[in-house]
């Protein structure tokens, strides 16, 4: 997870066999519908049907554009294979069932793996948030997630002791990445980002930058100008982006182990 620059929404959302229509202007029209219905489970089946509407290839192709070609989630690359099961799903980061009137909004759409255990597979139909009174996390668009999330050099997720965050929002980014102990009772990981296959991808990804360096320096000591000069070229690179960049830039400028800074 890191922090996303949306774009201007797609300006054609409709199926081919309808007239064009902007995002915006269907979330506009959804708006206006939702108005008419009291709050509870039909706000929730419009909001459904409103989104069900919506091309999602087209809704895809500009997501998959702005994360760089990555799940906005574990950073794994989205390819579409042809079988159902490889399609990236179209992610409503809110709840769709606790915020219908955002069921179109942009800011609150973002593109999953299709992996069943984690990510979108994982959260299934959960809130991000650690309790139902607690509030969900921030939009990707709102916060440095790249900042509070950390990594060890085996590939190992984990929150950063010195991001500043509150408890609530602690809590919650602990339970994404593991399941939780509470009152004796384990709690399933709402993202599952520490699942083992993950662990073991982000341990290549930062094997494959170290070959690059031993390769390009095989007798002499690396930089740290160099090392932050890589760094910051991974995040120049046109769509895709390298996968699991984070980890990748962590390491990179020398900040994976338990309770790293900035170098």
């Amino acid at each position: 997870m890191r922090r996303i620059a949306k774009r201007w929404p797609p300006s054609n959302v409709s199926p081919d066999d309808q007239p064009p229509r902007s995002l915006r202007q269907a979330e506009k029209e959804h708006q206006a519908a939702l108005s008419t219905i009291p709050q509870g489970k039909e706000q929730t089946r419009n909001a459904r049907a409103s989104f069900d509407a919506l091309d999602k290839k087209k809704l895809r192709e500009a997501l998959l554009l702005e994360q760089g070609g990555l799940c906005v989630y574990c950073q794994q690359p989205l390819t579409d294979q042809g079988r159902r099961d490889s399609v990236p799903h179209v992610e409503h980061w809110r709840s769709l069932r606790d915020n219908p009137d955002q069921a179109l909004h942009w800011n609150n759409l973002y593109l999953s793996c299709p992996t069943p255990t984690t990510c979108d597979g994982a959260k299934g139909k959960r809130r991000l948030a650690w309790s139902e009174t607690d509030p969900e996390l921030p939009w990707p668009t709102e916060v440095p997630y790249h900042d509070w999330i950390g990594f060890t050099s085996g590939g190992e997720a984990y929150v950063r002791t010195d991001a500043r965050l509150d408890t609530a929002t602690r809590r919650t980014l602990t339970l994404a990445l593991n399941d939780c102990l509470e009152s004796g009772q384990t709690r399933l990981s709402l993202l599952n980002l520490n699942a083992r296959a993950l662990v073991e991808a982000r341990k290549a990804a930062i094997d494959s930058e170290r070959k690059r360096l031993e390769r390009d320096f095989p007798k002499s000591t690396v930089p740290m100008e160099e090392r932050r000069a890589r760094a910051k070229a991974l995040l120049k690179k046109s769509s895709p982006l390298p996968s699991f960049i984070s980890v990748r830039i962590a390491w990179l400028t020398r900040q994976t182990g338990k309770n790293k800074g900035p170098a």
